[in-house]
């Protein structure tokens, strides 16, 4: 099991340490606000049309060959990023580790569950999340700040080195597990609805703060330090969550988590040239509230689908959580051409609670 933190830990640090560092290299090499979403949308489009094959590919890999693979395609080809910025090129890449993130995500959260002890499963999962987690701490904030201090080819170079020595330890693994999910329970599943509405919408909003506020306004050190809260942020978020869910029932705080979120981009719009205090106070919220419907979401999901079909949940929930990364980034560039930073941000966060309070007058029950 630790062998699989320690990978899972690589991994997540290739991935986050260039979540909002290709965009900022798209833009340097001329790309438009659409164009720049676009290159967190790749990442995550390729991602997601992967673990739709899930299925298919635990039937024909092991999930050691699956961890071996995802971290060789999410990690050396990093390297590519240097020899041009050209907007092809990037997307390119991108979408070559957006499949090795997807095998790595896919594999490794099955290897979590059955590496368990008996009777210890949640507690293997748990451990699992805290190394995927854990990289964003250091790596989400300190990509961007690497980038503008040492230059954004030690960037490259480290996430390719993380990747590669993930794919070696990787080869330690056990060799004979075999995941198992099928997407075909999910039929008639309207249940899911609520919660996938919700994770979506957060997932969005972060996605999109990640991809454009290194390219907002303000300095690189302040960014670095809104990304870093923003991350803390969310971890303390899923923990308070979790507590939370052991006096109250699956679901209970969805909503309040997307209206935190929705705050906290307003927040952000009004600090985007203002003090650096308000800039944290919006990123925290933001990541504070992502946090916290993750949690809450996954249990909930898990709850209404049965313990029978928990990788089956597990599965959909990161389609859902990664594809909505991409489009939330893919559509605040849009937004950002007819709006700009401060004016997007304000949209995404009245349309974000727009959205949160709608789900909640319509699954209200009827009197």
């Amino acid at each position: 099991m630790a062998l699989l933190l320690v990978v899972t830990f690589l991994g997540f640090l290739n991935y986050s340490a260039l979540l909002a560092v290709v965009p900022l290299w798209a833009s340097e090499g001329g790309a438009g606000s659409a164009a720049v979403g676009g290159a967190t949308a790749v990442m995550m489009a390729a991602t997601v049309l992967t673990q739709c094959f899930a299925p298919v590919l635990f039937r024909l890999a092991s999930l050691r060959l699956l961890m071996v693979l995802g971290a060789m395609l999410l990690g050396p080809i990093a390297l590519v990023y240097t020899v041009s910025d050209a907007l092809w090129v990037i997307l390119s890449v991108t979408a070559v580790r957006g499949v090795g993130f997807a095998l790595m995500v896919i594999a490794g959260a099955t290897l979590a569950a059955d590496l368990a002890p008996q009777g210890r499963v949640a507690a293997s999962v748990s451990l699992y999340g805290a190394a995927a987690a854990l990289p964003n701490l250091v790596a989400l904030a300190g990509g961007v700040w690497a980038a503008g201090t040492w230059g954004f080819g030690v960037v490259f170079s480290i996430a390719a080195g993380a990747g590669l020595l993930a794919a070696l330890l990787s080869l330690l693994l056990p060799g004979h597990l075999r995941g198992r999910a099928s997407l075909s329970s999910l039929s008639g599943q309207r249940a899911m609805l609520g919660p996938l509405t919700c994770l979506a919408l957060v997932a969005a909003a972060f996605g999109a703060t990640t991809t454009f506020l290194p390219l907002s306004g303000p300095a690189v050190s302040q960014t670095s330090w809104a990304l870093f809260v923003a991350s803390a942020a969310m971890v303390a978020g899923r923990l308070v969550a979790g507590a939370l869910g052991a006096r109250l029932a699956a679901g209970r705080i969805l909503t309040m988590s997307v209206l935190v979120v929705a705050a906290g981009l307003v927040i952000t719009a009004q600090a985007l040239e203002g003090p650096l205090a308000i800039l944290l106070l919006g990123a925290a919220l933001t990541g504070a509230g992502f946090g916290a419907c993750q949690n809450d979401s996954f249990v909930t999901l898990v709850h209404r689908l049965g313990p029978a079909h928990t990788a089956t949940a597990s599965t959909v929930w990161n389609m859902v959580y990664d594809g909505s990364i991409g489009a939330g980034a893919f559509l605040l560039g849009w937004v950002i051409g007819a709006a700009g930073y401060g004016g997007a941000f304000v949209i995404a966060g009245l349309s974000t609670a727009g959205f949160a309070l709608l789900r909640a007058w319509l699954s209200a029950p009827q009197r």
